[in-house]
């Protein structure tokens, strides 16, 4: 399963996923969250994910392509904006 159908099967699910990806600025910098899934979109040819950071309570595009590891936790969620996978 690749990162987008695993970030998709948890927003379906409303589980939480962490995930590990490099940063928007300075790519040498790799992040790690807990997140809420709600979407894909695109921007400028690039495809994000829109998601809630749990412990900071902001939402982030998240760049796919910046993903470096993916797991759905056994946390569940309350929707605050709708899920469309």
């Amino acid at each position: 399963m690749n990162f987008t159908e695993l970030i998709s099967q948890a927003g379906r699910q409303r589980r939480t996923v962490r995930l590990t990806f490099r940063g928007k600025v300075d790519e040498q910098q790799v992040e790690s969250a807990e997140l809420e899934p709600y979407n894909t979109r695109e921007f400028g040819g690039k495809v994000s994910l829109f998601c809630l950071d749990v412990e900071r309570c902001v939402c982030l595009n998240v760049d796919l392509a910046s993903i470096i590891d993916a797991e759905i936790t056994n946390h569940s969620f309350k929707p605050r904006f709708p899920v469309a996978f």
